[in-house]
C-alpha cells in the first residue's frame, strides 16, 4: 500500500508540475493575444477618427469653395468682404472643428485672407512648394502636415471661377478634437511630432514639450507625459505591436511625411485594469475542469491496480468524488437560478419580439414571464420614453453595436423604474447573428436622488435671487433692478460668447451684485443729494462687504456671485475699486455686470437723481467705451440694443415679474 501510495504520489507531481508549466505558458499567450487584438484595437480606432476628420475638412473646404461671395471678392479684390470669424466661432461651439485656420490666396499665389492674422499680401508660392505645385496643377490636396504651428489636417481647394481658375482656399485643423474623442473612450492620446521639425516652430500651438519633441493636443495629461519623460520618450517611437508600461498597455500608430520619413507618433495608453480578461478565466476554468478530468480518469486506473481488499475503501472515495462533483453540478445550478432572479435580462429574436425573460425583469416590471414572452419591449415603455429614441436605438442594434442607454420603463400598475441597460446582439454556436439581449441595472434610487438634487439647486438659485433683491429693496427706487440686471446679463453673456450653462449661472448670480449694500447705512444708501468724500468711502465698501458675505461657499454659484460684487465697480482702464483691477484681469462675469448694472441705473430714478433719456446714456456708454467698459461689451450691447430695450419695456418698475 505504501509503495502504491508513493507511485501515485510521483504521478501526481509530474502531472501537476506538467500541466502548471503548460498553464502558465498558455496564460502567457492569452494575455499576448489580449494585449495584441487590444493594440490593434486601439490603432483602427484612431485610423478611423483621422480618416474622419480629413474627409470632414476636406467636404468643408470643397464647400467654402464653392461661396460666391469669396469668388466676388477674388474677382473683384474686395478683401474686406470675406469674414470667417462667426463662423469659425460657432464650428468650435457645436462641432468637432476646434481652431480651424482659413486661408485664401489670390491667382497670383498672393495671401488674400487669413482667419489668424490680418497681414496679408506676401506671396505663398516663393515659400512654400506644395502650394507652388498646386498652382501648377489646381488639384485639391488633402494630408497631414507639421508646419511652423503645429500637426495638421491640411486641405487645399482651387477656386474657380466658370473654369477659370482665381484662386486657392485652404482650411487646417487641429488633431485636439480627435484626442477629445479618444479621452472620451477612455484611451490616453499623446500626439508627438518628430523632433526633427521642432526648429520649425515659431509659436506651437499646444506649448507642451517632452524633451525635444512637441506634444500637439492640447488634453495631454501632464502627469502621464512626466512619467514618459523620466522613462524615456525614445523608447515609445519605436513600439512594433505594443508594449507594457506600468499601469498601462501602450502602442503607436505613426504618420509620415510625403518622403516617407517620420513625422508624428500618436501614442495611445490604455489602463490595463479596463481590458476584458474574461477569456482568460474562461480559460482557467475550462483548464480546471480538464485538470480534474484527468486526475479522476488516472485514480480510476489505479483503483483498477490495487489489490482487491482496497476496492471497497477505494469505491467509497470514488463515490465523494462523485459526490463532491455533483456538489459542485448543483452550486452551478445555483448560481444560474441565482442570476435568473438577480439580474434583469431580457432576449429578443431579430424582429425585437421577446423570446426570454429572466425572474428579476418579471420582478421590477410587473408582468409575468408568459404576459411577456412573444410581445415586444413597447409592453413596458414608459410615455416619457419617446418613440424617436426606441427607433434610434433599433437602428443601431442592427448595425450590431452595443448600445448602453438610460431608460425610464412603464410597471404593469402604471408606476415607473430607471435602468441602465447594455444592449448588445446574440449570435448561435456558428456565428450566425440570431437576435439582442440586455443586461439592466435598476437605478430608479439614483435617479430620484438626481431629481431631488436638481430642485435643490432649482431652490438654490431662487434663494439667491431672493437674497439679490434683499440688497436691493435697502435703497427704495430700484424697483425691477436687479430683475433686468439679471436678463441683461444673460443677453450679454450669450453673445459674448460663453456657454449657455455659463449665462444661466450669470443671469442668477448677478443679482447678488449688491448685496452688500445691506451693511451700509440707511442714511448713506438714501441720501437723496450728493455723498461727501467720507460717505462714498463707506457706500464703495459694499463691493467688499458683499465679497466676504458670499466668499466661503464652495458652490459655483455662490462663487461666481462673490466675483461679480467684488469686480462689477472695477473699470477697464484700472480706475475703479476697490482693487482698480483693470482689462481682463477683471473677470469676465464682473465686467458684463457692470455694463448691465449702469445702463439700468441710469436709466431708473433713484433718490438722489432722476433717469436719464436713452440718448445720454448711449452718448456716456459711448465715451466710456475702453475707460470704464470693455469696449467689446460696448460693441454687443449697441448691435444688440432692441434685445436690451425690450427687457426694459418689459419689466418696469412697480410691475411684476415671472422668470
Amino acid at each position: 500500500m505504501k509503495n502504491i501510495l508513493l507511485v501515485l504520489t510521483l504521478i501526481f507531481t509530474i502531472l501537476s508540475v506538467f500541466f502548471y508549466n503548460y498553464y502558465t505558458i498558455e496564460i502567457e499567450k492569452l494575455k499576448k493575444d489580449i494585449y495584441l487584438n487590444k493594440s490593434y484595437e486601439l490603432k483602427n480606432e484612431l485610423k478611423v477618427l483621422i480618416k474622419k476628420k480629413q474627409g470632414d475638412t476636406a467636404a468643408l473646404t470643397y464647400i467654402l469653395s464653392q461661396d460666391s461671395n469669396i469668388k466676388d471678392s477674388l474677382i473683384f479684390n474686395k478683401k474686406d468682404s470675406i469674414d470667417f470669424t462667426d463662423m469659425i466661432n460657432g464650428l468650435t461651439n457645436i462641432g468637432e472643428f476646434k481652431n480651424i485656420w482659413i486661408q485664401i490666396l489670390d491667382k497670383n499665389g498672393n495671401s488674400f485672407y487669413r482667419s489668424w492674422t490680418t497681414k496679408v499680401g506676401d506671396n505663398v508660392i516663393s515659400i512654400r512648394k506644395d502650394v507652388a505645385k498646386m498652382y501648377k496643377d489646381p488639384k485639391s490636396m488633402n494630408q497631414v502636415s507639421t508646419g511652423r504651428f503645429d500637426m495638421t489636417f491640411k486641405t487645399m481647394v482651387p477656386i474657380f471661377d466658370k473654369k477659370k481658375f482665381i484662386g486657392i482656399i485652404e482650411m487646417i485643423s487641429h488633431f485636439n478634437s480627435i484626442a477629445i474623442v479618444l479621452k472620451h473612450k477612455s484611451i490616453e492620446p499623446i500626439m508627438v511630432v518628430d523632433k526633427s521639425y521642432t526648429r520649425k516652430f515659431t509659436n506651437p500651438l499646444s506649448g507642451l514639450f517632452i524633451g525635444d519633441y512637441y506634444v500637439s493636443n492640447k488634453n495631454a495629461s501632464p502627469e502621464l507625459m512626466k512619467r514618459i519623460e523620466n522613462y524615456g520618450i525614445e523608447s515609445f517611437l519605436s513600439i512594433d505591436n505594443y508594449i507594457l508600461f506600468e499601469d498601462y498597455l501602450v502602442t503607436m500608430y505613426e504618420i509620415r511625411n510625403i518622403k516617407n520619413g517620420p513625422m508624428g507618433y500618436n501614442l495611445l495608453f490604455y489602463k490595463l485594469d479596463q481590458l476584458d480578461m474574461r477569456i482568460i478565466r474562461e480559460y482557467e476554468i475550462n483548464f480546471l475542469i480538464r485538470f480534474m478530468i484527468i486526475i479522476v480518469f488516472i485514480s480510476l486506473v489505479v483503483i483498477l491496480l490495487i489489490n482487491r481488499k482496497y476496492v471497497k475503501q477505494l469505491n467509497k472515495k470514488v463515490e465523494e468524488k462523485t459526490f463532491d462533483i455533483l456538489k459542485q453540478k448543483e452550486e452551478l445550478k445555483s448560481l444560474v437560478t441565482l442570476f435568473d432572479a438577480n439580474v434583469i435580462f431580457s432576449r429578443t429574436d431579430l424582429k425585437g419580439y421577446i423570446t426570454y425573460v429572466s425572474d428579476a425583469f418579471c420582478d421590477i416590471s410587473g408582468y409575468t414571464r408568459e404576459e411577456l414572452i412573444g410581445q415586444n419591449h413597447n409592453i413596458i415603455r414608459h410615455e416619457d420614453m419617446t418613440k424617436s429614441f426606441f427607433r434610434d436605438l433599433w437602428i443601431e442594434l442592427r448595425k450590431q453595436k452595443e448600445i448602453t442607454a438610460e431608460v425610464k420603463n412603464r410597471k404593469k400598475d402604471g408606476s415607473y423604474y430607471w435602468v441602465v441597460s447594455n444592449f448588445s446582439s446574440t449570435f448561435d454556436t456558428n456565428g450566425k447573428h440570431i437576435g439582442y439581449s440586455a443586461i439592466r441595472q435598476d437605478i430608479t434610487a439614483r435617479k430620484e436622488v438626481e431629481f431631488l438634487q436638481q430642485e435643490i439647486e432649482e431652490t438654490q438659485r431662487e434663494v439667491v435671487f431672493t437674497m439679490g433683491s434683499i440688497g436691493e429693496s435697502r435703497s427704495k427706487e430700484t424697483g425691477n433692478h436687479v430683475k433686468r440686471v439679471a436678463e441683461y446679463s444673460k443677453i450679454m453673456a450669450l453673445h459674448y460668447g460663453l456657454s449657455d450653462e455659463d449665462a444661466e449661472m450669470l443671469k442668477q448670480a448677478s443679482p447678488m451684485h449688491d448685496i452688500g449694500k445691506v451693511g451700509i447705512p440707511d442714511s448713506i444708501l438714501n441720501k437723496p443729494g450728493r455723498l461727501t468724500d467720507d460717505e462714498r468711502k463707506t457706500m464703495n465698501l459694499h463691493a467688499s462687504l458683499g465679497y466676504d458675505m458670499l466668499k466661503v461657499s464652495k458652490r459655483p454659484l455662490l462663487k461666481m456671485a462673490a466675483t461679480i460684487a467684488y469686480e462689477h465697480h472695477e473699470k477697464w482702464d484700472g480706475t475703479g475699486y476697490p482693487n482698480n483691477l483693470s482689462g481682463e484681469d477683471i473677470s469676465i462675469y464682473g465686467r458684463i455686470t457692470a455694463v448691465a448694472d449702469v445702463f439700468d441705473a441710469l436709466g431708473s430714478d433713484r433718490c438722489y437723481k432722476k433717469a436719464w433719456d436713452d440718448e445720454k446714456i448711449f452718448k456716456l456708454f459711448t465715451q466710456e467705451r475702453g475707460k470704464q467698459f470693455d469696449p467689446k461689451l460696448i460693441d454687443i450691447f449697441f448691435n444688440n440694443i432692441d434685445e436690451f430695450l425690450k427687457v426694459r419695456d418689459t419689466f418696469k418698475d412697480n410691475e411684476s415679474f415671472i422668470s
